[in-house]
């Protein structure tokens, strides 16, 4: 089974979780850890430390990160990079963790196309659909 990791500056990573669960129900194998203004990456590293055993017990984790190059990304990454089974994803929208949490043999680079392809100009899009109809 595949765990799920979200990370973040603030508590994005925890209202994220919530609203996934809106979605997709309870979800056993989702957790998340948030980078708060008062903590450094040391106090995010043990944070990181207290999961460590929940993540021990599954074969695959995903981590997804809110941005790239930021502390809970960097510190993540070291803390975990030479883990094999560990998967590191920045720039986490709802789209591609949703499809993450649903489909538990999608791939990394199919989570990273359906982030992308979640990404739309609406009113464009809007726009082509009443032109479409003329």
């Amino acid at each position: 089974m595949r765990g799920i990791l979200l990370i973040s500056h603030g508590q994005y990573a925890e209202a994220f979780k919530g609203s996934l669960k809106m979605i997709a129900g309870e979800v056993t194998n989702l957790y998340s850890c948030c980078l708060l203004p008062t903590d450094g990456p040391e106090q995010f590293k043990e944070k990181l430390n207290v999961l460590k055993p929940e993540l021990d017990k599954y074969d695959e984790v995903l981590v997804f990160a809110d941005l790239f190059g930021g502390s809970p990304c960097n510190t993540t990454f070291v803390e975990f990079a030479t883990n094999p089974k560990f998967h590191f994803i920045a720039g986490m929208n709802f789209p591609m963790v949703l499809t993450a949490i649903l489909s538990e043999g999608e791939a990394v680079d199919s989570l990273i196309a359906q982030g992308r392809e979640g990404i739309v100009d609406v009113k464009a899009f809007m726009a082509s659909m009443s032109s479409d109809e003329d």
